[in-house]
Parts: structure tokens; sequence; C-alpha cells
């Protein structure tokens, strides 16, 4: 039997950092549909989608110029934003388009 004082017990510190976040009723339904499509809970993609950002940000290509470009993934697909479309004649550009490879 040992006699004396009982080991002290290590005080291990983990510092986590809270971010309360107010995200709109669409985002939350947004982000839980999804989630459950990937088989995940809406915590669990939070995170991800958090981690996949901060990693393409901390990438060597990476600039605040090509961050600012617009781009952004859209699940699995590149995607910018613009203006309306809609006053553009699709069917006319292709058909030009036609021509012109025609000439060549």
């Amino acid at each position: 039997m040992v006699s004396g004082n009982p080991p002290k017990a290590k005080l291990v510190v983990l510092h986590f950092a809270v971010f309360p976040m107010n995200l709109s009723s669409d985002l939350q339904k947004a982000i839980a549909q999804i989630a459950i499509r990937q088989g995940i809970s809406p915590e669990e993609f939070i995170v991800q989608t958090l981690t996949e950002k901060v990693k393409s940000l901390q990438s060597p290509g990476s600039s605040p110029a090509t961050a600012q470009t617009g781009l952004r993934d859209k699940e699995g697909i590149l995607v910018f934003e613009t203006e309306s479309l809609d006053h553009i004649d699709f069917n006319a550009l292709i058909a030009q388009s036609r021509e012109e490879r025609a000439w060549e």
C-alpha cells in the first residue's frame, strides 16, 4: 500500500470559440435539406462547409482577387451571379455562331 498524497489530476484546457449565429429561417431550411441529402447533421454540414471555405482561402492559388470574382460552388457546380439574362436571345446567338463557323 502506497501512502502519501494522491496524484493531482492534470487540468487540460481546450479553447473553443463560440460563434452565435443568427441564420434566416430560409437558410436554416436549406442547410437542413442539404444535410439530410448528405446523411449528416446540419451542424456537421456547417462545419464541413466552413472548413472547405477556409481551406480554399488559405490555398496558395487563392487571393482576395479570385475570392471577389463572384464565383462560388453550388452543389458541385461552379456558378457566378449575373444580372438577369432574360433580354438575351440565346437562339440568335447560337445561329450567329453557326453562321460564323460556316464561313471558316
